[in-house]
């Protein structure tokens, strides 16, 4: 994803770019310290979550939000203030938030996981995955057939951490609850790994999942996914529930019965 930040406070403005450096799922961060400079830059560039500083000086944060929205959209909206004077006025605008500077790495992350879970599909609408009952997923109506099935419970269990990063170890500890990782498993686990991957890559959907040294990941922002409409209060995710949430999956029972 694509951040922008606008905040004529240049060590601030640093500072909150540093942080989206350091986030897995923050392709690229752009700053600048004035709302005309950034409405310059955006007639030929496209981000999907803003951070605005209120108090800027030739057009204030509220303004530049109106703007940016009108070529825009959707655009997801962070507010941030020295304080919470304009408060009233910048939730008018329907941010998603509006934040106190300075912004600190837990905040920020939240505010990241928070949009991630609730943009809409767009990139590859075509892939649908299915958790309540079994797990299932489908590329343009076609159901991922797996050569493992340890494989596609990996993917499952993903899925499952909405898109934060998992550790090897722990997603072994997950799937095998009475093993120990040790060399052996890691082995194994390499080629259960490598075996979902190659899966994504025959079916043209290798960009849904992350890998990086210490963890994995999945991005629900590529993904239509049940349970992250359920969350969003979407009706018919909502109605489509059954009680049974990745059946047959024993590490998936503690969100099934967060579910109900």
């Amino acid at each position: 994803m694509r951040v922008l930040c606008v905040d004529n406070d240049e060590r601030a403005m640093k500072h909150t770019l540093a942080l989206c450096g350091e986030h897995p799922a923050v392709d690229c961060a752009n700053g600048f310290a004035d709302a005309r400079s950034a409405l310059e830059w955006m007639e030929t560039n496209r981000v999907e979550l803003a951070l605005l500083d209120v108090g800027l000086p030739d057009m204030n944060g509220i303004e530049l939000a109106a703007e940016l929205r009108k070529s825009v959209a959707p655009l997801a909206i962070v507010f941030l203030a020295k304080d919470a004077a304009h408060a009233l006025e910048a939730y008018r605008a329907r941010p998603q938030n509006y934040l106190l500077k300075p912004l600190d790495r837990k905040t920020l992350n939240e505010e990241i996981s928070f949009y991630l879970l609730h943009r809409p599909a767009r990139e590859l609408s075509h892939i649908e995955v299915q958790t309540f009952g079994n797990f299932e997923i489908t590329v343009d109506g076609s159901a991922v057939a797996f050569k493992r099935a340890r494989a596609k419970e990996l993917l499952a269990l993903l899925v499952d951490k909405q898109g934060a990063g998992v550790p090897r170890e722990q997603a072994f500890v997950d799937m095998w609850e009475d093993r120990e990782y040790d060399r052996k498993a890691q082995k194994y686990f390499d080629v259960i790994l490598r075996s979902l991957r190659q899966t994504l890559r025959q079916y043209g959907i290798s960009e849904i999942m992350e890998v990086k040294a210490g963890y994995m990941r999945i991005r629900p922002e590529l993904l239509s996914c049940d349970r992250y409409r359920f969350t969003m209060g979407d009706s018919d995710a909502i109605n489509a529930y059954q009680g049974i949430y990745m059946y047959g999956y024993s590490w998936a029972s503690w969100n099934g019965g967060f579910l109900d």
